[in-house]
């Protein structure tokens, strides 16, 4: 029985490149679930008191009782202008200084104890009598103001600036210990400061193994990567400029724009890399793109846009890895499901640490590990194949295939004379390094030598075969018969 682990590690060996970056994919959904955020000291309020219209805070002191109490979050755009009541503020006379700390794509008049003590920009009924406050406010709580208890505030608030409908409009409304900086800390970010220069160095190891192979694929993963520390950068932005509201919209799209255009190039790599007729890839690639716009445009915050294109994109990179990956790229196709379900179960932890830790765990390691995995370097001139047989190497003229075929974990190396040979590696990598323009894969298991077809016969049930000159018959899959007919003729 000793004989048996020693089977499991071989059968698992295909795979092993993919296993070992899902398992630091795991390692990522445990730290992120289980490692908290970064924390300020802050008290939230319970639900708030909600007055439409500007005389809000008049009607609120002649009838406490008017108005609704809801959560500030939930807090829809006013049409003109709106007051949010914070009562019973609790509040202390010793130790630092108390603050009022505001945050979201709105303007606020700040009343504290009936006097008004700041304000987030000037709200106002229309657009053109409001002036765009700061994304993120703090004003000082006056000590001669509080109360030792029945302290309220209450915020005149609009927004006319946004340019779009916020998914959350006021994301913050905390006493904290006052600051003198109202922008979020940039430990805040450090999660993806972290990840952000790692994947500055994988870019940089990326256009070295890209430049080394002359493999052009490459550059695809390259611009995937960009597209990832675009979307970074936008993230972090909000802590090193505290600017007008108004600019929130066009951060957050260019923030978008970065994670469109990485789950678009990921996914055109892994065709490439794991490819199947270039038509097919070209409309799987469409049809992925119009899923995205539709599902981003369905969506009201910019949050949920850049989680729900980050989910369509990795389901769909997720399905064609596992159509047409090698065993490790099937594996990975779990970690990027692992994407897919993390980006719509928590929205804003994808944009905010999720997506670049999952990636680096995803290809990072691969591309350290074993670079060849995602950018073979060619085993051998491009009219020879290198047969990777036990014990030994063989090389063979490309032109003396005449067709693969798969056998299990090893592929079939068939000659034009009628010659057999046995690879070590599976049909998907044998396929790799041979040249894509002269092999086609028409069916699950076999490929053939484009040189080598004679002819394509259909019989009962929409069942293809592909003759051979040398008078072998292969099948097809329907789904290749038109792409196999059109390689013919080219």
């Amino acid at each position: 029985m000793a004989h048996i682990p020693d089977e499991w590690l071989k059968a698992l060996q295909p795979a092993r490149t993919g296993l070992e970056a899902l398992a630091l994919c795991a390692f990522v959904l445990a730290a992120l679930l289980f490692i908290p955020e970064p924390q300020i000291d802050l008290t939230a309020p319970p639900p708030l008191r909600h007055v439409d219209g500007s005389d809000g805070l008049a009607r609120w002191q002649a009838a406490p009782e008017t108005g609704e109490r809801l959560p500030f979050y939930t807090l829809d755009r006013p049409d003109e202008e709106a007051w949010l009541i914070w009562e019973d503020v609790p509040l202390e006379r010793d130790g630092a200084p108390p603050a009022l700390l505001l945050s979201g794509p709105f303007s606020a008049e700040i009343v504290f104890n009936g006097e008004i003590i700041g304000a987030k920009g000037e709200p106002g009924p229309d657009a053109a009598r409001e002036r765009a406050g700061p994304i993120e406010h703090v004003t000082a709580l006056p000590a001669r103001l509080i109360r030792d208890e029945g302290n309220w505030i209450a915020l005149r608030l609009s927004s006319h600036h946004a340019g779009y409908q916020p998914h959350t409009l006021v994301q913050a409304v905390f006493v904290v210990p006052y600051m003198d900086d109202a922008r979020r800390p940039v430990r805040y970010y450090l999660p993806l400061v972290v990840t952000g220069s790692a994947l500055l160095a994988l870019i940089i190891a990326l256009i070295l193994r890209t430049r080394q192979t002359g493999d052009r694929r490459g550059l695809w993963l390259i611009a995937a990567m960009g597209g990832l520390v675009l979307a970074g950068l936008a993230e972090v932005s909000r802590s090193l400029i505290n600017y007008p509201y108004d600019w929130h919209q066009p951060r957050q799209a260019i923030s978008l724009l970065g994670l469109i255009l990485f789950g678009l190039t990921l996914l055109r790599f892994l065709q490439q890399r794991w490819p199947a007729g270039p038509r097919t890839g070209q409309v799987w690639l469409g049809l992925t793109a119009a899923a995205m716009l539709a599902a981003a445009l369905g969506m009201t915050g910019y949050d949920g846009k850049s989680a729900i294109a980050t989910a369509t994109a990795a389901t769909s990179a997720t399905a064609w890895l596992a159509w047409r990956g090698d065993a490790s790229g099937r594996v990975l196709a779990i970690g990027l499901a692992v994407i897919a379900a993390y980006a719509l179960r928590w929205p804003s932890d994808i944009i905010d640490r999720g997506v670049y830790a999952f990636t680096l765990a995803l290809l990072a390691w691969p591309a350290i590990r074993q670079p060849g995995f995602l950018l073979p370097s060619p085993d051998a001139p491009p009219d020879r194949l290198a047969l990777h047989m036990t014990g030994r190497t063989l090389y063979l003229d490309v032109a003396e295939i005449s067709f693969l075929k798969a056998a299990g974990n090893y592929t079939e190396v068939h000659t034009r004379g009628g010659g057999q040979h046995l690879d070590n590696r599976n049909l998907a990598q044998v396929l790799d390094a041979l040249p894509a323009d002269r092999f086609f894969r028409q069916h699950r298991s076999h490929a053939v030598n484009l040189d080598e077809a004679a002819s394509i016969t259909a019989s009962e049930g929409s069942r293809y075969r592909l003759q051979l000159k040398s008078g072998e018959s292969l099948p097809v899959s329907r789904s290749q018969v038109a792409e196999l007919k059109a390689r013919l003729v080219r």
